[in-house]
Formats: structure tokens, C-alpha cells, sequence
């Protein structure tokens, strides 16, 4: 027996939202990791630091850099997009969908709020990296400690 269409409806609403609670208790604001994301899909990403650099590493498979969005306001960094789900041509249709399609974005607050030189973003087989210079006055400094004589 089939399930009516607004049981499944209600169902898929449901899903939504525990995937927005999930994104809501995992992800810890205080440590800057990052903010849930729009919509049912949120990227997997890595964000570390260097002397010289901040580096986000995100995992979007199937997008096209032509379509990503990068954009840095002081310490904070956007990243949105969209996946396209795959046209399956004249007479075809999908028989299961796991891969999650439409607009997605993902925030992040960054170590610090000063950048000198262009970001370079590099998109490699589906994973995006974004490296971010520090200015001069970010960068870590190697404080001297001397030790009293006496």
C-alpha cells in the first residue's frame, strides 16, 4: 500500500528540520568552525591556521567553480553556491536521488580580521580551498622569553 503524498510531504519536512537541529547542536560557534548552513545540505569543510595564512577546505562535489561565491567581510567568509542535479535526458527519470541539489551556503568566522594581498580559491575534484594571506600585524610573532640571573 502507498503512502498518501501529504504523509510523505510532512515526513520530508520533518527530515529538514532534525537535519537543521543536528547542524544546530554540532556545530560549536564559540571554537569559529562555522554556522549551519541554508537549506537541507551543508557542506563538509576544515578550517586551519599558519604563521603566514588562513586556509578553508571545503568538500562540493559536482559544483562549478563559475558558480561558487566566495565572499570575506572582515573576519567572516561566505561561501555559497548551488548543485545542479544531473539532467537525465528526454524519457529518463531518477529511479533514487541521495545526492543532495540546490543552493547551499556556508559561514565562517575566521582567527583573525586582517588580510593583506588577493585570497586564492582553488577548486580540485571537487573540493574547494581557499587560502586566505594574513597582514603583517596578524601574523603569529615568536616572543624572546629572558630569563633573570638571579
Amino acid at each position: 500500500m502507498a503512502l498518501a503524498w501529504p504523509v510523505i510531504k510532512e515526513l520530508l519536512t520533518l527530515r529538514e528540520r532534525l537535519n537543521e537541529l543536528f547542524d544546530e547542536a554540532l556545530l560549536d560557534r564559540t571554537m569559529g568552525v562555522g554556522e549551519p548552513s541554508s537549506g537541507p545540505y551543508c557542506p563538509t569543510a576544515d578550517l586551519y591556521e599558519t604563521d603566514d595564512e588562513v586556509v578553508v577546505i571545503m568538500e562540493i562535489p559536482g559544483v562549478e567553480a563559475g558558480s561558487i561565491d566566495l565572499q570575506l567581510h572582515g573576519d567572516r567568509l561566505r561561501v555559497a553556491g548551488e548543485i545542479v542535479r544531473a539532467d537525465t535526458g528526454p524519457g529518463g527519470q531518477y529511479v533514487r536521488m541521495e545526492r543532495p541539489s540546490g543552493p547551499f551556503f556556508r559561514d565562517f568566522v575566521l582567527p583573525v580580521d586582517q588580510f593583506s594581498g588577493a585570497p586564492r580559491a582553488r577548486l580540485e575534484r571537487g573540493v574547494l580551498t581557499v587560502r586566505l594571506p594574513k597582514a603583517a600585524g596578524m601574523r603569529r610573532q615568536v616572543v624572546s622569553i629572558v630569563e633573570d640571573g638571579s
